[in-house]
């Protein structure tokens, strides 16, 4: 586990409201709502601009970061050894590495493998899983056996060409979306995050970093999100590793044991059992697919993208899908289930395999922090944490 530490791996959930909604990660201030793009590897977020001496003093003394496009990679080889900044990066990078190193601070980075995954082609998701018959990768002397390492000295090749080869590296990010595209499911999801909790508790360390490994490492999310921009796909909104309503995706050992596992929410007070599906009983339904597609607009329908947990559920069941989407988001209030008399009202679980047709929460005060699917959603992004220091990272959603 390396010399800083003296607790296994912590599931630990913080629910504190700020009213700013700022951003904060061990310094890390980051404006609300901000999104990386996406790069073309490991996905990155680089931290380009040292803080201002203004936001020096409220944060940490020690503990600095500022993010900034992630596309500071130059991937013109898939080989971790042969990984640089790009070089019109290089002056900045430096900067900021001088000034971390000065203040004794880790250098943050974001990994997204599932998007690695999609975006490069011939890309081998039993690598990308911590499969043990995955295809190594070989780089000349060196051996990759899973993407998380061929990652991480990506990195440390790209710090150490700039003269930093020492510097900490903490993983501020790193998950396997549940729904919403080919391959992001939830049993794709457990296989990854059980690999990657198995890899840090084996405390191995990366063919270039054989003596360091990395710091710390940041799940990234507790819960799914409902409003998160799906601007780079419909799989941004399910991160999380318990579903809206505070109920695990699957099992998962953190490094505690078997009694330590996730545990769903309790009392979890929802709306009444009922939902809205097409009304076959219209004999024409030629327009529910306008309503269809106007109930989505303000709702969420990820789960029928391609790949998704309700992609083969057929009409009208994806119409059924987008009226309930709509009408549980807005508290099933009256008027809300009727899309021009295409909608009905039913007490029968319309739910299919795994397209689970939702039920929205109370939004009352006995509710807790859980709240309704149309409204605002704290997600913890610190799911894993190995350290003997505590580390929280908050995300918020908005209204």
């Amino acid at each position: 586990m390396g010399p800083r530490q003296r607790h296994p791996l912590l599931l630990r959930w913080l629910f504190p409201w700020f009213s700013n909604r700022v951003h904060c990660c061990r310094g890390r201030a980051i404006p609300p709502n901000q999104q990386p793009t996406v790069p073309t590897f490991c996905h990155w977020s680089c931290h380009q601009h040292p803080p201002s001496s203004g936001r020096r003093k409220a944060l940490h003394p020690n503990q600095s970061h500022c993010p900034v496009q992630p596309r500071c990679l130059n991937t013109t080889s898939p080989l971790p050894s042969k990984a640089r900044f790009r070089p019109d990066l290089n002056k900045t990078m430096t900067q900021l590495l001088t000034f971390l190193t000065k203040q004794n601070s880790p250098f943050l980075v974001d990994l997204n493998p599932y998007t690695t995954f999609r975006q490069r082609k011939n890309s081998s998701l039993d690598f990308a899983l911590f499969h043990p018959t995955a295809r190594p990768l070989a780089d000349g002397h060196n051996t990759y056996k899973n993407g998380f390492d061929a990652c991480i000295d990506s990195l440390v090749a790209s710090l150490s060409a700039l003269g930093f080869p020492d510097i900490d590296i903490v993983v501020g990010k790193i998950g396997w979306p549940t729904d919403g595209a080919v391959n992001a499911t939830k049993r794709v999801a457990e296989t990854f995050m059980k690999g990657l909790v198995e890899h840090l508790k084996s405390n191995s360390k990366t063919p270039l970093r054989p003596r360091k490994p990395v710091l710390d490492v940041y799940v990234f999310s507790l819960l799914d999100e409902d409003r998160r921009s799906v601007a780079s796909g419909d799989y941004e909104r399910h991160w999380g590793v318990f579903t809206f309503d505070g109920q695990a995706k699957y099992e998962l050992d953190l490094g505690q044991g078997p009694q330590k596992k996730l545990s769903n929410a309790h009392d979890v007070e929802y709306l009444m059992q009922r939902w809205c599906v097409a009304n076959n009983n219209n004999g024409d339904l030629s327009n529910a697919s306008q309503s269809m597609n106007a109930a989505c607009a303000v709702s969420d329908c990820t789960a029928l993208s391609l790949g998704g947990s309700c992609a083969g559920v057929g009409w009208p069941g994806n119409a059924s899908y987008a009226f309930n989407s709509y009408y549980q988001g807005h508290g099933q209030g009256v008027g809300t289930c009727d899309f021009g008399g295409l909608g009905m009202i039913t007490t029968v679980d319309p739910s299919v395999d795994e397209c689970r047709f939702t039920i929205g929460l109370r939004t009352s005060q006995s509710a807790g922090r859980l709240r309704g699917t149309a409204t605002v959603f704290l997600v913890l992004t610190v799911v894993v944490v190995y350290s003997d220091e505590l580390f929280f990272f908050f995300f918020f959603g908005s209204d």
